[in-house]
């Protein structure tokens, strides 16, 4: 198969061709997603290297358990992958353990009352979405719910890359001013969301 005939291919494809070994596939895998992972866990850790660590770690690991793949989306499979990575640093002490201890105290039972419920976190992240300007809002969902990349996002809307990155910025920015970084780092490891 030429590498045009694998950049058409659906992800159920791919995966059904890695499976069979094929490493052409692997690659198209590797390309369409190493961005995205790597700025899922960055936006997490602002740490570069670490991102880097984790982005490589779960693709040679989709590789390495090619044969046993069962999965029904891909994306969510990596995207996963990617947050279970996150808390393990996390939980390693390489970010601050204060941010962790708070968020281990929301998992904690408090006389019989959760600190905050996974509803709670999913109601303050639509509120602080919601807040946000119309085109900010726009391209923050197009980039976390949609997993779009800057580039495709620039294309998408007729806009330069640049102008993108400006507006996550600004949006990232904004709701953790709103909700505060441990509202945000528990709604990545709660609900799988978009920090």
């Amino acid at each position: 198969m030429n590498s045009l005939e694998v950049q058409l291919l659906s992800d159920e494809q791919l995966i059904a061709l890695i499976q069979e070994n094929d490493l052409g596939a692997f690659e198209r895998i590797y390309n369409k997603y190493w961005s995205k992972l790597y700025l899922s866990a960055y936006n997490i850790l602002r740490d570069r290297q670490a991102s880097e660590d984790i982005t490589q770690e779960v693709l040679v690991s989709l590789w390495m358990k090619r044969a046993n793949l069962q999965l029904t989306s891909l994306n969510a499979y990596l995207h996963t992958s990617v947050r279970y990575q996150v808390f393990n640093i996390i939980r390693s002490g390489k970010v601050k353990a204060d941010l962790f201890n708070r968020l281990e105290a929301l998992f904690s039972n408090n006389g019989g009352e959760d600190i905050l419920s996974e509803k709670d976190i999913n109601r303050l992240l639509e509120q602080g979405i919601a807040e946000l300007p119309e085109k900010c809002r726009q391209i923050f969902v197009m980039s976390r719910k949609e997993h779009l990349s800057t580039k495709e996002i620039a294309e998408r809307l007729g806009i330069a890359p640049k102008t993108v990155e400006n507006q996550l910025t600004v949006a990232l920015n904004r709701l953790r001013k709103t909700l505060g970084d441990f509202v945000c780092l528990a709604a990545i490891i709660l609900c799988g969301r978009w920090f």
